[in-house]
């Protein structure tokens, strides 16, 4: 009882470790659990299907759809481009649907024999048609939360380059969303650090939006938040305040009056006050979230941290038959019981709108927060900063239920070496042994993220001692982020089938900081190292890891093919892949990772019709513009589920 009791929210990591769960996914969780309760008060679980297995809800699948042996096509696609992405130059002339699933791929006189009186014939105008994108690894339900608020990302990011700029963006989302005074205003996202000013906007600088709304602003970190000073009045805090145990509340130079911000645990202050969602409004935040999947190409999309409450939600919203797209859930290793391990078991192969994929394990945090464990110091040191591991071991207890062989890594980051500071682990080698081995026995695929060379030798040690007599290629285990795997890491990925899913939009958005600041040249150049590992016959896979960097998969393969930094600078032009490798890496080869390459990730005769029509052809456009590419349409199993404006 002890260790599943609620914990305190503390955390002393430094702004930007990315360790903690962020406040508005917390009330998303509770409308979970709130929506957990309702159905153990009326029986509703039981009478829908749904079997309640140690927090997690294996709701009964729904089988997809079959072809007919004689029926004629619903829709046949001509005019254009098809891209079916089997292997390069593969291209067709036409594309025949017929219940949900893809009938015929071929010549447009050889489609055509499966045209009935009833076929829609649709021209696509010289678009390219080609597999709908298919998310290797992201946030999906933080990232419904954040579009539920102002994006106040960071340029290039976002638009927020100075605090004129979040002014601005307030000024404009309260006016487009008809925000009543009186009613709160949210904005995610801003990042002292990247905005003109290089300090956090203050309460007096959100008064000049509005003094009727309580304004608060979520950091990019989720460490910290601003308000403004109608909000410090709804949640009563004043100069007489005393800053929370684990939390600050900041004040004015000259005198007690708070500024407006509030660090770590001093945010809980206004959690209190935070209107918390219902069920019904937090399955309308996530289903939101997945149309805004759906406009980006994504016809699958992953969600890799799902908790108990999460995944009641997704559960109902599945058999409400509220999913646009496909869903694969990750339950993190902290938060599963023996009872959820047997679900996670029990459910292994199975498909449907939504499914569970495995076990997520987080070995270490991120470079940029100077988290991520690197085998060798990092290029500048972070100063006198105090670091410690990039995973809370107290984390809010509604989200994390753990037994007695899954606790936490307590022991906290061993001490920097003379040499300097090589970042930490947040899990310890006989963690990570023992996880690989549970999965391993039960035929459990497990995603493994590690950023540092460090992290990834934690791993490849895990495989070495749990596969030494039965390697198994076949659970096709992946290292998330992978972002900076050695020549000799890469070589044993080969030997012993590991799966790197890079995060090559790094390049872009955090290059010229990984060259001067994180990892020095050398490094930095061969960061998401993805042409070293195709060279070398592996599998890879291309991620954006929403809510981090976007959701746009077109922009996730640019980076891949031209490794460009925001300073117009190439990072490591020798890691650059072809632009269909990097299409391959976000349709067919991330299917494969998901063990659903039988029926996603290329358009072939009996597929599920899981398509995208873009503005432009990837492959034929210069590689430089494949980001600026529209997506035009997004087809799952042959419905429209999003249609760009004319």
């Amino acid at each position: 009882m002890s260790k599943n009791k609620r914990r305190n929210n503390d955390c002393n990591h430094p702004i930007g470790c990315g360790c903690r769960p962020t406040l508005f996914l917390d009330i998303i969780e509770n409308a979970g659990l709130e929506l957990s309760r309702r159905e153990f008060i009326t029986g509703a679980g039981a009478a829908g299907g749904m079997l309640v297995l140690g927090g997690l809800v294996s709701s009964a699948f729904a089988s997809s759809k079959a072809l007919s042996k004689d029926a004629k096509a619903d829709a046949i696609y001509h005019g254009g481009p098809i891209l079916t992405m089997t292997k390069d130059g593969d291209r067709a002339e036409a594309l025949a649907v017929q219940n949900g699933h893809i009938m015929a791929v071929g010549t447009l006189a050889e489609v055509n024999a499966a045209k009935g009186p009833d076929t829609k014939l649709i021209d696509l105008g010289g678009k390219t048609l080609m597999p709908g994108f298919f998310d290797p690894h992201s946030h999906l339900v933080m990232q419904s939360v954040k579009f539920s608020t102002a994006n106040l990302d960071p340029k290039p990011i976002g638009e927020a380059g100075s605090i004129s700029d979040i002014q601005r963006i307030l000024r404009d989302w309260i006016k487009q969303k008809q925000i009543q005074p009186g009613k709160w205003v949210i904005g995610w996202g801003y990042d002292d650090t990247g905005i003109e000013e290089q300090r956090h906007p203050n309460r007096y600088d959100l008064d000049a939006v509005s003094t009727e709304h309580p304004i608060l602003l979520m950091h990019i970190s989720g460490h910290l938040m601003t308000v403004n000073s109608r909000m410090l009045e709804e949640i009563d805090i004043n100069a007489e305040t005393k800053d929370p145990e684990g939390g600050k509340v900041q004040r004015k130079p000259d005198n007690s009056e708070p500024n407006g911000v509030l660090e770590e645990n001093a945010m809980y202050l206004v959690l209190k006050k935070l209107p918390m969602p219902t069920p019904e409004l937090a399955m309308a935040m996530i289903e939101d979230g997945l149309r805004f999947y759906a406009e980006a190409g994504i016809t699958t999309a992953q969600d890799c941290a799902t908790f108990k409450g999460t995944w009641h939600l997704l559960a109902a919203m599945e058999q409400k038959g509220r999913l646009p797209i496909d869903v694969i859930t990750w339950p993190v290793y902290t938060g599963i019981d023996d009872a959820a391990f047997n679900a996670i078991v029990a459910k292994r192969g199975a498909t449907g709108r939504l499914r569970l994929g495995g076990v997520k394990l987080t070995v270490d945090g991120s470079i940029q927060g100077y988290t991520a464990f690197l085998s060798q110091p990092y290029h500048v040191q972070p100063g006198n900063v105090a670091h410690t591991a990039d995973k809370c071991d107290t984390e809010q207890a509604e989200r994390i239920f753990i037994s007695a062989e899954n606790e936490p890594h307590k022991e906290g980051p061993p001490q920097a070496s003379i040499e300097g500071h090589r970042g930490y682990a947040s899990m310890t080698q006989e963690q990570v042994d023992r996880w690989l081995k549970r999965c391993d026995d039960n035929g459990i695929q497990v995603q493994v993220h590690t950023n540092g060379d460090g992290a990834t030798d934690m791993l490849i040690k895990a495989v070495e001692k749990v596969r030494a007599k039965k390697p198994r290629p076949d659970l096709r285990t992946t290292i998330i982020h992978a972002q900076t795997m050695r020549d000799d890491q890469l070589d044993f990925a080969t030997k012993h089938g590991l799966t790197p899913s890079f995060f090559p939009i790094h390049v872009y958005f955090w290059g010229d900081r990984h060259r001067d600041l994180f990892l020095g040249p050398e490094r930095a150049a061969r960061i998401d190292p993805a042409r070293s590992a195709l060279d070398r016959k592996l599998k890879i896979t291309l991620h954006h890891d929403a809510p981090i960097a976007g959701i746009e998969m077109l922009k996730v393969a640019w980076a891949a093919v031209n490794r460009v930094t925001t300073s117009g600078k190439l990072l490591g032009p020798v890691e650059r892949i072809t632009p269909f490798e990097a299409l391959r890496a976000i349709t067919a080869d991330a299917a494969w990772q998901s063990f659903e390459e039988n029926r996603k990730g290329t358009l072939e005769k009996g597929k599920l019709a899981d398509m995208v029509i873009l503005s432009d052809d990837p492959l034929r456009v210069d590689p430089m513009a494949i980001k600026d590419i529209r997506i035009v349409q997004t087809i799952k199993e042959g419905e429209t589920v999003y249609l760009a404006k004319t």
